[in-house]
């Protein structure tokens, strides 16, 4: 749209409905908003090892996932109604997305919007997502982080001071988040984003990470060998069967630590079903079903505890499944 303006300078390189093998060869000379999360080892589905292969043109085993394949298909047909719906909230515009835009200064910088957005008189970009009823507490209090790099990577490259998130969750609920301009955020992208394109103007491969979609995408290409011996670096296979190794008894050792303190909480609740400290409820023990139930305001009552066992669980909800089962 000619009517968009970009603080920036980006310039519009492809319009907005190019023909997909235009589309794929302009997104091969650089990295977009898309792009950025997944190299940031945010995206669950995507690796960095995966976006490094495509934009040095090699090929990649497509995932064989239908249900995976149709989420995305239907995640580009339900825009239009994920754009009514957050003008309907906000009362906001839902300005067409202009094409995929390239930064002067920074060429590898790209980005294709979904749409753009107006605010006293301002231009914001507005991303556009469809999630399963899954994802409903991810989007709850926040945009999550994924989506919040990918926003801010538009962000800088338009040039523009805010942007949106629209979420429709199972189809039913749509949450709107606003995203304000983090110039911080968008410096360490930039390192992180100008490092990648470094190893793939000189054809260097990245190095490999624990995620599980980097294995997932070993698995794929890999899937036919077509030799049955390996002669390989005997300090490098040394090196990670100790870090596995190790792993492993880290991993036994901490189901063994976890054991023990519930037996230890197990036995303190002795007869009871709802230990409290401090006027507090702690935690909750149904001795029947051998669970405990670990309520999130233990970690106001000690702010030194480890808050990943608690996150996400709820004492009343746990306790009426258990019941009722």
């Amino acid at each position: 749209m000619s009517t968009l303006t970009f603080p920036s300078g980006a310039t519009v390189v492809l319009g907005p409905d190019p023909d997909p093998e235009q589309w794929h060869a302009v997104r091969a000379t650089g990295i977009g908003g898309s792009d950025i999360a997944a190299i940031c080892g945010l995206n669950p589905w995507t690796s960095p090892l995966k976006i490094w292969f495509k934009k040095v043109g090699q090929a990649v085993p497509r995932r064989n996932d239908e249900a995976l394949s149709e989420a995305a298909e239907m995640g580009h047909e339900l825009e239009p109604v994920v754009a009514r719906r957050f003008t309907k909230q906000t009362g906001l515009p839902a300005l067409s997305n202009p094409g995929t835009l390239r930064l002067p200064d920074v060429p590898w910088a790209l980005v294709n919007l979904d749409r753009a957005t107006i605010e006293n008189g301002e231009m914001g970009a507005l991303e556009l997502k469809t999630r399963s009823s899954y994802a409903l507490n991810e989007w709850l209090e926040e945009t999550p982080v994924d989506v919040q790099v990918q926003v801010q990577w538009q962000l800088m490259v338009t040039g523009w001071s805010f942007g949106y998130t629209a979420a429709l969750i199972g189809g039913q609920r749509t949450i709107v988040h606003r995203i304000e301009r983090d110039e911080k955020l968008i410096d360490d992208l930039l390192a992180i984003a100008a490092e990648f394109w470094g190893w793939v103007t000189t054809g260097t491969q990245p190095p490999l990470d624990g995620s599980v979609a980097t294995g997932q995408l070993l698995d794929r290409l890999h899937a036919h060998p077509t030799r049955k011996d390996v002669i390989a670096d005997a300090t490098e296979v040394e090196k990670w069967l100790s870090v596995r190794r190790t792993a492993r008894e880290q991993l036994a050792a901490a189901e063994i630590a976890m054991t023990e303190a519930d037996n230890h909480l197990k036995a303190l609740a002795g007869d009871g079903t709802d230990v409290y400290i401090r006027g507090e409820l702690a935690y909750t023990w149904r001795p029947r079903r051998g669970q405990i139930s670990w309520k999130t305001a233990a970690l106001d009552l000690n702010p030194d505890l480890d808050p990943e066992p608690y996150r996400g669980e709820d004492t009343r909800v746990l306790n009426i499944v258990m019941e009722n089962q």
